[in-house]
């Protein structure tokens, strides 16, 4: 799920999936400015861990301050929330021409320190022109975090992949979906409901009112990019330069999530192309059919008869198909899937005879992730309540998509949801000036290329798209491709055509 992606320095984004082996407010015209507030920039708290158990870097340039806000934008009377805002004062005053709002994946992570990310991977004449604001959304890390105290067992990694058992069985699955929507309502309650992405673009309008400018520029991944689209569409007379690197389509997580076989589909070529090209080494095909072949074989005698790797970890079919549609977020991990691979080829440990696979991480995903997650995800959307969707689902998908054998149908918590939406969700609003830049690459498993021709299309005159023909989730800002059109947009205002793709990769 997009809820576990974190920036790479070079501007990529990574799923890791060592850790898988390892185990309403008011009507959107209205106003959301409050009583002048400012910002009293200061140290900052500890950071936050990202799904992978480490929080981003932190640059030694970071101040941040405290913003209290509604809880409930309905009901401003109901009480309040505490959000955490850091800056890094990157540009020249000479140059100086805004703020710009960087925020990562999600949902659930944590975006206090992800300015620093962001300057190691932004042009250097965007960070000469803007200074980077990061923020905790509402729920995460810093700003009055939400909690529902799972057990280890039920924030294990791999469960946020729900594959169906091998016989396409979802019992399973429902009784670990009613078990987290019983304890998330035991533990944190009511604030649960407040949680959206809605509630955190009205979040966001308070931090530029708190900032004293008219107008934000706003840079988000993945996830990062549906809040910039409802932002743009609640408030489109105060969004500057909105930037979506990898987009979510336009319904949210709900219309993201049922997208991922798709995403896999278009992208596992790359990954088998990868390995028959070393068939010499990995003799695991010598073409990417046989490729595919290879993986399908493995997954199914993994489901016949799991793996045992030793010290208590255990390789399942659905262990082998949750490590390879993660490994297809940056071609730097197909490591990762090959010595899976191997070791269920060879029935042992085998290393993978091309290097390490960039780490191993915690087993389970930190509670305030998973919940936040869990939060944003079933309160934007009005998910189906009968068990059997999903089972119709899963099997349909199963046929269609056998990658991933069913996943992006599967159930979630949302299907036992304790709190219904507060407001029906926000739709892409196209009243509005040219200042939206999508940056898309065609091949990516996590937020597919027919998701961000859709909220193109949405948009309509709105929106311009680059599309890179390149694979992976997250565009790669060192590339001119990317840089460039990006640069030119926040220095100059002027969007590509709207034309997605020429000689240009716009």
């Amino acid at each position: 799920m997009t809820g576990l992606l974190r920036r790479t320095a070079a501007g990529g984004t990574l799923l890791s999936a060592a850790l898988l082996l390892a185990a309403l407010a008011p009507p959107a015209s209205a106003s959301t400015d409050a009583a002048p507030t400012r910002l009293d920039w200061g140290t900052c708290p500890a950071p936050t861990p990202n799904a992978d158990g480490t929080p981003f870097p932190r640059d030694a340039r970071q101040q941040c301050a405290t913003l209290r806000v509604p809880r409930d934008y309905r009901h401003p009377d109901s009480g309040t929330l505490t959000l955490t805002v850091s800056r890094i004062r990157t540009a020249d005053p000479a140059h100086h021409r805004g703020d710009l709002v960087v925020a990562p994946g999600g949902p659930g992570g944590p975006g206090l320190d992800y300015p620093g990310q962001a300057a190691a991977f932004l042009p250097p004449a965007v960070l000469r022109a803007y200074d980077l604001i990061g923020f905790d959304e509402r729920g995460v890390g810093n700003s009055t975090p939400v909690h529902c105290d799972l057990p280890a067992d039920e924030r294990a990694a791999l469960l946020d992949y729900p594959y169906p058992a091998p016989d396409g069985s979802i019992t399973a699955n429902l009784a670990h979906a009613q078990a987290v929507a019983d304890r998330c309502a035991a533990t944190a309650g009511p604030y649960l409901a407040d949680i959206t992405t809605a509630n955190s673009a009205r979040d966001l309008d308070r931090i530029r009112t708190a900032l004293g400018v008219r107008r934000i520029s706003y840079l988000g991944t993945s996830y990062a990019t549906y809040l910039g689209q409802v932002y743009a569409s609640l408030f489109p007379s105060r969004a500057d330069h909105v930037v979506l690197d990898s987009t979510v389509a336009p319904g949210g997580e709900q219309q993201g999530i049922a997208l991922f076989s798709e995403g896999a589909e278009d992208t596992f070529p790359d990954l088998a192309a990868h390995v028959a090209a070393r068939d010499a080494t990995l003799h695991l095909g010598a073409t990417p059919d046989a490729v595919r072949a290879t993986y399908l074989r493995l997954a199914a005698e993994l489901d016949r008869a799991p793996l045992d790797l030793g010290d208590g970890r255990t390789l399942t079919g659905a262990g082998l198909r949750a490590v390879t549609y993660s490994s297809l977020s940056n071609p730097r991990y197909y490591p990762l899937a090959v010595a899976t691979w191997q070791s269920a080829a060879t029935r042992g440990t085998t290393p993978s005879p091309l290097g390490p696979t960039h780490g191993s991480l915690p087993k389970v995903i930190p509670d305030n992730f998973v919940s936040a997650q869990d939060a944003v995800i079933c309160d934007d959307s009005s998910w189906p309540r009968d068990p059997a969707v999903y089972a119709a689902r899963t099997a349909a998908d199963r046929e269609r998509h056998p990658l991933t054998d069913g996943m992006s149908g599967n159930v979630r918590p949302c299907a036992f949801w304790h709190y219904r939406p507060h407001e029906p969700q926000v739709l892409p609003n196209p009243e509005g000036p040219r200042d939206i830049l999508l940056l898309q690459n065609r091949r990516d498993p996590a937020t597919p290329y027919s998701g961000a021709r859709r909220a193109l299309a949405a948009f309509g005159p709105r929106a311009a798209m680059v599309t890179l023909d390149a694979s992976g989730h997250g565009v790669d800002f060192t590339d001119p491709r990317v840089s460039a059109p990006f640069t030119t947009f926040l220095l100059t205002d002027r969007l590509p055509g709207r034309h997605p793709e020429g000689p240009a990769g716009h």
